[in-house]
């Protein structure tokens, strides 16, 4: 992360400068003004993130797929205030940019522009993007020239300062501090705790930060827990996407497998579990999970290619054909692949065409993050988390002591089809992609909670699934519809 150099000014205090770095404490709100900067999202979110970036950081830059996943996984609950903190405070072009980008509706995807350069543009690049937006242009120009912008940067600087910023990215959730480009998680579980608070407070942002702190004041830094998965405890997890289970609903262990198509690891751990699929047979059940690792270039494409093949029933054909051909995955891999599993090529084509799974891959993949995952493969069996391609001889054993104990539930009267759920039921932790495919004990429902719901019905308008969001939207009125509402209209389908 780059330092910049501030003044800490620690009114309260009494003092106006201190030699020592200061930081915040992570469950603290502090009391963060907007400002005028540009803002996205809906005004009335319960979650208002602010952040302090700059386009010349490559911390900011490595954290933009974060932040991107953050959207897909609360859908219609994040206001983000863009705020700018420049490295060099006499280059302040890409700041400007995007400040003139933003008075014309596109400060978003300007900053993506930038960010894409690591802020390594001139004037005549910044007005080439710029054009590319279709930004009014004499205006645009007009406001380069007169520095429209600067005291909005000052302001922004001005700010930090009080705050006793010491580098970006910066972000403050509902007033909690995340410095840097953290794990998913430690933004994830920030945020469910102030959707808590928000929830238990009448009132918005101003109300949530009103008796925050007004600066930094923890002794040396910012600094987020570590979490690692527990062997020994199960997790929530739900049954992925349409067409991606093996096995049947009765089996009485089933093997949630977190992989990407790029991973060598994954290709090693994918004939180990078509083995014991031999050996148990319909004991046990077999879900893939898409995690398209973010260094693994060809994993996106590969991934959608996969749910496209799902829709046409031949997910588990196009799967083996992948990893039975390892590290072919250039689209016309793909498309000899789909060909040779029998799928409809004009569907297929048209799906990888338009990108149309692309953010339900990266739903998925920030539903894995979230819960702590964070490479591939990682299995949980029954819940419980195996990390990395572990050999037949060890995944036998694992296996086998989850039957043993389920044998044992179905003889004291438990019905088969309801092991998993029953597990699901004392597992930690929340299926963040779509709450309605953790499956229930039979003849048992229970009602999904606001967030949930959102939840579910974004996924079925992600898989263009227009009746099952519809259904799932019944009844639904007010703040909630309308934040589901921009997800699925972004998706062709429109909720009644």
């Amino acid at each position: 992360m780059r330092a910049v150099v501030v003044a800490l000014a620690i009114a309260t205090l009494g003092s106006t400068a201190r030699a020592d770095k200061l930081g915040f404490d992570p469950a603290t709100v502090y009391r963060v003004p907007i400002g005028t900067a540009p803002a996205s999202g809906p005004v009335d979110a319960p979650i208002t993130i602010v952040a302090w970036s700059d386009h010349a950081c490559g911390f900011c830059y490595r954290v933009q797929p974060t932040l991107a996943a953050l959207d897909e996984l609360y859908p219609g609950m994040i206001r983000w205030v863009h705020r700018t903190l420049p490295l060099d405070e006499d280059q302040t072009i890409t700041a400007e940019a995007a400040l003139a980008a933003g008075a014309q509706g596109a400060f978003v995807p300007m900053s993506d522009r930038l960010y894409a350069v690591a802020g390594r543009v001139d004037r005549a690049g910044v007005e080439l993007m710029a054009r590319e937006l279709g930004l009014d242009m004499v205006r645009f120009r007009a406001d380069l020239d007169t520095h429209a912008f600067r005291a909005a940067i000052t302001a922004d600087e001005d700010d930090a300062k009080k705050l006793g910023l010491s580098g970006t990215p910066a972000f403050f959730i509902n007033g909690r501090p995340i410095h840097g480009n953290q794990p998913l998680k430690v933004f994830v579980d920030t945020i469910d705790e102030e959707l808590v608070r928000a929830r238990a407070t009448t009132g918005g942002y101003d109300v949530l930060v009103a008796s925050g702190k007004p600066t930094a004041d923890v002794p040396g830094g910012t600094e987020h827990p570590e979490f690692s998965l527990d062997g020994n405890t199960a997790y929530k997890m739900g049954l992925g996407l349409p067409g991606h289970q093996l096995g049947p609903d009765t089996a009485l262990v089933t093997i949630v497998v977190w992989s990407d198509f790029q991973c060598p690891f994954c290709a090693r751990a994918a004939p180990v579990l078509q083995q014991l699929r031999s050996k148990f047979g319909d004991d046990v059940r077999i879900v893939f999970r898409h995690l398209a690792m973010t260094s693994h270039r060809k994993a996106q494409l590969a991934a959608e290619a996969a749910i496209a093949a799902a829709n046409q029933g031949k997910f588990w054909a196009f799967h083996d054909r992948i990893f039975n051909q390892f590290g072919s995955l250039d689209r016309a891999d793909l498309e000899a692949f789909a060909k040779d599993a029998g799928l409809d090529m004009a569907a297929f084509a048209a799906a990888l065409d338009d990108r149309r799974y692309h953010d339900l891959v990266i739903t998925e993949g920030a539903t894995a993050m979230a819960a702590g995952v964070d490479g591939t493969p990682t299995m949980f069996v029954n819940g419980q988390p195996v990390v990395g391609a572990r050999d037949l001889a060890t995944m036998e054993t694992i296996v086998k002591a989850h039957l043993d104990r389920a044998r044992a539930a179905v003889a004291a009267g438990l019905g088969a089809g309801d092991i998993y759920a029953l597990v699901m039921s004392g597992a930690i932790g929340v299926e963040r992609s779509d709450p309605s495919r953790v499956p229930d004990v039979a003849g048992i429902t229970i009602a999904q909670r606001p967030e949930e719901r959102v939840r579910s019905i974004a996924a079925a308008c992600r898989q263009r699934d227009h009746r099952r969001a519809v259904d799932l939207a019944r009844g639904l009125s007010g703040i909630v519809h309308a934040r589901v509402s921009a997800v699925c209209a972004a998706a062709g389908i429109d909720l009644p």
